[in-house]
């Protein structure tokens, strides 16, 4: 009795004196950044000479330049030259929103795709509508979208006796004409974002040479109604290169022309274009994969909005947003980072997502830490942009911040690797710099761009951004690049 009298006793103790103890404890501040150490205090430069000299044969004027090279444990960088000058970066402007996403989303942030009924669902049967609600999943690919509609069919549903409902409403955007940018409007790098949008809103034509009749297949996915196919293509002599996978896609008044040649030796390939609008991409892509799972539609496509009285079936999850900027960053995926771009808005100031909320959003994250926005423009955070720009400083200050922070490790592993993936796969494969940089690069006409993160052969972690912009930026832009990699490499 007296044991339990002394546990009692003490219980009642140790649970009473919980918030007694609590309110001992000292406040404690708010988690901070990695903590920076300065241990190297070199002075600020300009340009080496071995690059100036290189500038003065290539005949690159250095008003057209822009670099900071900062050693992430120095007090000072080490190289600047007109670093406070705006410019276009291209696609290197992807790092500014993938970072401002991370930021204000989380790397775990997920999309959804949501399936909703109007109708009874009876027996497998719909006798009514089905609508498909996109929240701006930007890689709502192949695998994904037919584990979608595949979940469905799992839930019951195998006839739909209705029309098939395309619900776009939480992206509000202007009308995008998708040849404005360079007359390429079929080019997947044109494509329009949207919120529901299947894999990057892109036909599928898989290429394959038939050597028996001496002809190339042309195989387009999803099917386009009344889509004629000019198959203009040749089967060519020896062995495989890059243009044989690389035709033209010419639309006329009755047909797609589709020319050029293309090798047996090059074996299957597939070829990206644009040629619907997002809500009829959608539809054909549902129309194709829901009746090769066995489902039965016959229906017709509408837009519209999910409305009362509307009953939610299923709920698709996206890969995670630190997932998603890999495929970004390493391979430049416009339309991609246009959605995410869309999205970041969204969240923080509501729906629906507008360009100017994104843009709004984005300003005051780097306000907030502490980022001068000055002469600073965003257009659609993917830098396929007439309009873009951004100061070598404001990209390195940008940089510098995200080395401290606790999503470094999925910012920093999203960019291409030099050397050895994603658009840096090429180059530097066989010279000690490869693998010691993760680095984005940007090209468009008149501008060439590269920035991210460099260990130096002697172990030095930098800073490194070059904005590069002018008639010879494309020319001759990419060997300054490289030019500088390597002297940046051996500080």
């Amino acid at each position: 009795m007296l044991k339990k009298l002394f546990i009692t006793i003490g219980l009642c103790v140790s649970l009473g004196g919980v918030s007694a103890a609590e309110s001992l404890l000292p406040v404690r501040p708010a988690p901070q950044p990695a903590e920076l150490t300065l241990i190297r205090h070199q002075q600020t430069a300009d340009l080496p000479a071995d690059i100036q000299v290189f500038m003065q044969q290539a005949k690159i004027p250095s008003e057209n330049l822009s670099v900071y090279i900062r050693d992430l444990n120095a007090n000072v960088p080490m190289v600047v030259h007109n670093d406070n000058v705006p410019r276009n970066p291209a696609s290197v402007m992807k790092l500014l929103t993938t970072w401002t996403a991370l930021k204000l989303l989380s790397p775990s942030y997920t999309w959804k795709t949501e399936a909703w009924t109007r109708g009874e669902l009876k027996d497998g049967i719909l006798n009514g509508d089905l609508i498909l609600k996109g929240y701006g999943d930007p890689f709502l690919t192949d695998e994904a979208f037919w584990q979608l509609l595949h979940d469905l069919q799992l839930k019951g549903l195998k006839e739909i006796r209705g029309q098939l409902v395309v619900d776009n409403s939480y992206f509000n955007i202007p009308d995008y004409d998708p040849a404005a940018f360079d007359n390429e409007p079929t080019r997947v790098y044109n494509a329009q974002p949207s919120a529901l949008m299947f894999n990057f809103q892109a036909n599928r034509f898989l290429l394959e040479a038939d050597q028996a009749t001496g002809k190339v297949g042309i195989t387009p996915f999803p099917l386009i109604p009344g889509l004629q196919l000019d198959n203009s293509m040749v089967l060519a002599k020896g062995g495989c290169r890059k243009g044989h996978y690389q035709p033209d896609f010419t639309p006329t008044a009755t047909a797609l022309k589709v020319s050029g040649a293309y090798s047996a030796d090059c074996g299957k390939n597939f070829v990206l274009r644009v040629l619907s609008t997002p809500e009829e991409h959608v539809f054909n892509a549902f129309r194709d994969v829901w009746q090769s799972q066995g489902g039965k539609f016959s229906g017709t496509l509408q837009s519209g909005q999910v409305r009362e009285g509307d009953v939610l079936l299923h709920t698709h999850e996206s890969r995670t947003l630190g997932e998603q900027i890999r495929f970004i960053n390493k391979w430049s995926n416009n339309v991609m980072t246009r959605n995410v771009f869309l999205t970041i808005g969204a969240k923080v100031l509501g729906a629906p997502a507008t360009l100017d909320k994104s843009r709004m959003v984005t300003a005051e994250m780097l306000k907030k830490a502490g980022i001068d926005y000055t002469g600073m423009v965003v257009e659609n955070g993917s830098g396929l942009s007439r309009s873009e720009r951004v100061s070598a400083r404001q990209l390195g200050a940008l940089l510098e911040m995200a080395w401290r922070d606790p999503y470094m490790p999925e910012f920093m592993a999203s960019l291409p690797l030099l050397g050895e993936d994603g658009t840096l796969a090429s180059r530097f494969k066989d010279d000690d710099l490869r693998g010691r940089s993760h680095l984005k690069t940007g090209t468009l006409k008149d501008a060439t761009a590269i920035a991210g993160y460099m260990l130096t052969r002697s172990g030095k972690r930098l800073v490194i951004v070059l904005l590069h912009n002018g008639r010879e930026a494309q020319g001759s832009g990419r060997r300054l690049q490289d030019a500088l990699l390597k002297w940046a490499f051996e500080q």
